[in-house]
């Protein structure tokens, strides 16, 4: 027989006895010492739950014996049933309460469904409430939100329609093949809640893998089929005498513009598609190889050329250690430091008996994943807000400097070679300003081989051969890579959409994109944004979930015009206005908003148009009705 002890010591241990009470029903494995509150200002995510000593001895005595009397039941051909999706003999509440050690922070609303209880897309059908109205959507973009919101579409019977520029699903996760790619979040939180997998390889996925998840995420919803690849949205007009979308569109492999009309027009394009190449003097004149992180050029050899990395953000991070090994010299031209969050099994595959467990033991993978998002998307939100009265350049709250004073421990251990890098490598900004990075001590190693070069006093021109630096320094350099970002502020910048009266919705927003609970703008009817201005987020989260709240709204505004006959939704001027002065005021006191730090979060003006600066639970509650007194509707007065 499988060994029971074995498994537990491999496992999670918080999840894994919500798993097992939920199963048996034995709600001895949900004691309250168990139930360890988790200390948020940790920069080390919790080992065993939280616990130590006797009682942890205890939680895995009382979890062995019950998993041994479960997989005794496997051998036997006697399992007992799976729990089903409305709980077990145990209340799902009081098992997510035992999950967080009862912190009040948890939603159950929000818990249940990122759990896979409750269903986050469509709970109604067209052909129930109204068959004879004709209704078809077209969607830009078949990344995680393009399918997200195609999968709710087809639950509710709407047709639709998805044009993607590329030829495969998976949005950045197709175009970003650069060496070293995956997640910086955990695979677990970072998947569907409605389409959870239970054997990834890896605990932070590479970038294939989860190319392969879109794959199969998109084939068994049957997606595919109503995806156009190779096809680009060049411009969006509102037609206001038939309350349509005109679209042009285009076969990127040299097809004659074609033009296709629908009636509501969702925009899936995201803000991490169009690369940022500063405008560097001299840039053009290189005569070596260049590329940009996002348009990765296997063909270029790097090994044993002398490469320059312009940037050290997401992209950089994970490129520099990933080739400092075999090129011959590496510059790596630095602005300003990341931040690091502690993360051992960064690269790490997760271990066969954990991977057999979660396959094993119904509902495992579940609650590992729903211990996961608890952890690690909503622990450190209170560690970013600012103290108004706190007076640092270094941090916002006496938490903030606190959490800030662990991780520069966390980093000076790490170079005790090189102390002469600590000045460079801990970051002036607070934390929190700009979006942590996993670390496993890579990056470290990176610095200081040898070979490698952290240049920080700025590129000055560039010039054919390589590139002069702020100060005067030259690198001479085979190939340059650029890991420096996108023009994230620009949203929906690849389409010219025009609304009512012809009205640019490019010069509509000038430099300070504005949307409706994110997703609507006046004068512009039917156009709904997935992944829309202060969507993004900083210093929690999984974007899975900001995607799977405003494809929940979405449907909804979906199903009343469909329900109610309206020809045309949009947002008032009024309402936008309200909800643009809450988020902009909640951002200004929130770390990314109130620390003097340049970021892609911020517009050219520098205000924050990508983040959401509330919780997430805020924002959970926002997208789950529709408050109509906010949006101009107009009747289809019975036109099917």
């Amino acid at each position: 027989m499988l060994d029971a002890k074995h498994y537990v010591n491999a496992a999670e241990l918080r999840p894994l006895l919500c798993a097992l009470a939920q199963l048996t029903g034995d709600r001895s494995l949900i004691d309250k010492r168990f139930a360890v509150r988790v200390d948020r200002e940790s920069i080390a995510l919790p080992t065993n739950g939280g616990l130590a000593g006797e009682t942890l001895e205890e939680a895995r005595r009382r979890a062995t014996e019950a998993l041994h009397s479960y997989l005794a039941n496997i051998d036997t051909g006697n399992p007992p049933p799976e729990p089903d999706a409305r709980g077990s003999r145990i209340e799902i509440d009081e098992l997510i309460s035992f999950l967080t050690g009862d912190d009040p922070a948890a939603s159950p609303g929000m818990m249940r469904a990122q759990l896979g209880m409750d269903e986050v897309a469509a709970t109604w059908r067209q052909q129930d409430i109204a068959p004879q109205r004709k209704l078809r959507i077209g969607i830009i973009g078949a990344g995680q939100s393009g399918l997200a919101m195609a999968r709710a579409l087809q639950i509710a019977g709407v047709d639709f329609v998805i044009f993607e520029r590329q030829e495969s699903v998976g949005g950045v996760w197709v175009s970003n093949i650069y060496p070293g790619c995956r997640l910086d979040t955990n695979n677990l939180s970072y998947s569907y809640s409605h389409f959870q997998k239970s054997d990834w390889r890896h605990h932070f996925t590479t970038g294939g893998e989860l190319w392969e998840y879109y794959q199969d995420f998109a084939a068994t919803n049957d997606i595919t089929p109503r995806i156009r690849f190779g096809t680009e949205v060049e411009s969006a007009t509102f037609q206001e005498d038939s309350a349509t979308w005109k679209l042009i569109t285009r076969n990127l492999k040299g097809g004659v513009p074609e033009q296709e009309s629908v009636d509501v027009l969702i925009s899936a394009v995201g803000v991490l598609t169009t690369p940022k190449v500063p405008d560097f003097k001299g840039r053009d004149s290189f005569q070596g190889r260049v590329m940009h992180s996002a348009e990765w050029d296997s063909t270029i050899e790097l090994k044993n050329k002398r490469v320059a990395v312009i940037g050290t953000g997401a992209s950089a991070f994970q490129i520099v250690p990933a080739i400092a090994e075999s090129v011959k010299s590496l510059a790596v031209f630095q602005r300003s430091g990341p931040w690091m969050l502690p993360t051992p099994l960064y690269h790490e595959e997760i271990a066969t008996e954990h991977r057999e467990l979660m396959s094993l033991l119904p509902g495992y993978h579940k609650w590992l994943r729903l211990w996961d998002f608890w952890i690690t998307t909503i622990g450190k939100y209170e560690l970013t807000k600012a103290d108004p009265d706190w007076r640092s350049s270094e941090s916002v709250s006496e938490p903030n400097q606190r959490f800030r004073d662990a991780l520069v421990d966390h980093i000076r251990k790490q170079y005790p070679a090189h102390p002469e890098l600590l000045e460079h490598v801990v970051p002036k900004y607070p934390v929190g300003a700009k979006r942590m990075l996993r670390d496993n001590g890579s990056w470290a190693r990176a610095l200081q081989q040898d070979n490698v070069d952290l240049v920080t006093d700025g590129v000055g021109h560039i010039d054919e051969r390589g590139i002069h630096t702020a100060k005067g320094d030259y690198h001479q350099v085979d190939v340059i890579i650029y890991s420096t970002g996108f023009t994230a502020t620009d949203f929906l910048g690849t389409v010219d959409v025009k609304g009512r009266g012809g009205q640019s919705l490019s010069k509509y927003w000038g430099d300070d994109a504005r949307a409706y609970n994110t997703v609507a703008i006046p004068g512009f009817p039917n156009l709904f944004c997935i992944g829309g201005p202060n969507t993004g987020l900083v210093a929690v989260g999984s974007q899975t979930i900001m995607t799977e709240c405003v494809v929940r709204y979405v449907d909804e505004l979906i199903r009343i015009m469909v329900a109610d006959n309206l020809r045309s939704l949009e947002p008032s001027e009024e309402a936008l206005d309200r909800f643009s002065r809450w988020v902009d005021e909640g951002n200004l006191a929130m770390a990314w908003g109130a620390a003097d730090e340049n970021s892609w979060y911020r517009n050219r003006s520098g205000k924050v148009t990508v983040s959401w600066p509330f919780t997430l639970e805020t924002f959970w509650n926002m997208c789950q009705s529709v408050n109509r007194a906010d949006w101009i509707e107009e009747s289809g007065e019975g036109t099917p």
